[in-house]
């Protein structure tokens, strides 16, 4: 990972950011795309960079992925063991013994964290730090309601110029690379419409940036970048995954085939995925006012909302691409979404 675009995805991946804590990957992000356009936020710390296009009576193109990841949060403390809660792990297994580290008002705090299915319906997480009263712990500042992460560095797997990286928080932080990827592009080739780049908050516990961000674009169509399931018939490294169902969109025939032709024509690898669970971003672009034309454009990753992820960089590029297309021929998808 020594190319400058890589380290900017290594930097991405370093930062914290959980659902309602992400202020340290906004800081970075607000640094990086004020270099491309027009720099706003809403109520909720969503970032919209927007970017002019060539045409003067244009579309408005909203292009949004997810800062936010997956966390913690300090629920109690007791008998020098810090108790915590989940938001959105789902194996409770592979956070066991995993380095994490707690954000305080005095700093960072490093830990080890203990977890457990206690039956069914009830999952355990407490961080041992070291200590063995309630005492020494808030001496170091930590207090109820302080974020939590996993604390891992990125590393690439295998042959390295497969280009497999294993990570937490690639989701979403991949989607908010394709972002700075496509902010660059625009740099050199300027969109014919005006592109709203949004980086959302907290679409981990409800796609609640999604909702504002939105309302403040009001675009004309919109693409969401995220990661999916490398779940047959889906496998990383084989380019853009179009969602066609999930529980936040129905993608009809007409719009399914307009996509894999405009990925032909470029000679783009693309894939599908029909689910009736999961959703992303999409769920609250989507029904926005009378309701926006909305693609989702997935990254297929591995082991999806645990510790260490697994995916391949190569993808972030080819989703770069897709959506340049997709832009180009704004107008013509429109006219699909309606017939």
């Amino acid at each position: 990972m020594t190319s400058q675009i890589n380290e900017i995805l290594v930097k991405c991946l370093r930062i914290p950011g959980q659902s309602g804590f992400e202020s340290p990957i906004r800081a970075f992000l607000l640094e990086k795309l004020r270099n491309y356009g027009e720099i706003s936020q809403d109520n909720l710390g969503s970032i919209i960079c927007k970017i002019r296009g060539t045409e003067s009576q244009g579309r408005k193109l909203l292009i949004a992925a997810h800062m936010d990841t997956c966390g913690f949060i300090v629920h109690s403390i007791s008998a020098g063991q810090i108790k915590c809660l989940n938001f959105g792990y789902r194996s409770v297994d592979s956070c066991h013994l995993q380095p994490v580290i707690i954000t305080t008002n005095k700093g960072d705090v490093h830990g080890l964290m203990y977890a457990k299915s206690d039956d069914k319906k009830e999952s355990s997480f407490t961080i041992d730090i070291g200590v063995q009263s309630p005492r020494e712990i808030t001496e170091l500042g930590i207090l109820a309601g302080d974020p939590v992460h996993f604390h891992t560095d990125p590393f690439l797997v295998g042959d390295p110029s497969k280009n497999i990286i294993c990570s937490p928080r690639l989701d979403n932080r991949l989607g908010i690379f394709e972002l700075l990827l496509l902010a660059e592009q625009f740099k050199k080739d300027p969109p014919p419409s005006d592109v709203y780049l949004a980086a959302t908050v907290e679409e981990e516990v409800g796609a609640r940036g999604a909702k504002t961000a939105t309302s403040m674009v009001k675009p004309d169509l919109a693409l969401v970048l995220d990661v999916t399931y490398d779940a047959h018939p889906v496998t990383m490294g084989q380019g853009p995954v179009i969602t066609l169902s999930d529980r936040s969109t129905i993608l009809p025939p007409h719009v399914r085939d307009f996509l894999l032709a405009l990925a032909r024509k470029h000679q783009i690898p693309i894939q599908t995925e029909v689910w009736n669970i999961g959703s992303t971003d999409a769920i609250n672009v989507r029904t926005f006012g009378y309701g926006v034309p909305t693609i989702p454009v997935l990254t297929a990753t591995k082991n999806n909302h645990t510790p260490i992820e697994m995916g391949c960089i190569d993808d972030c590029y080819s989703v770069m691409k897709f959506c340049q297309a997709i832009i180009e021929r704004c107008e013509e998808l429109l006219t699909v979404f309606r017939s």
